[in-house]
């Protein structure tokens, strides 16, 4: 990512950290794990709180 677009993004982020892939990765990875059989139906947002 450009540094300047990656400097002008961050702030949005109460994170403090721009997502990589691996922060969607172990999502997936819970959603199909058994550990999340009683999930059904929801729509979980993955954007670390990220806010216009």
């Amino acid at each position: 990512m450009y540094d300047n677009l990656k400097q002008l993004l961050l702030p949005k982020f109460p994170m403090g950290r721009i997502g990589q892939p691996a922060d969607a990765a172990k999502l997936i990875a819970f959603l199909a794990s058994d550990d999340a059989q009683w999930i059904t139906g929801q729509i979980i947002h993955s954007d670390g709180g990220f806010r216009e």
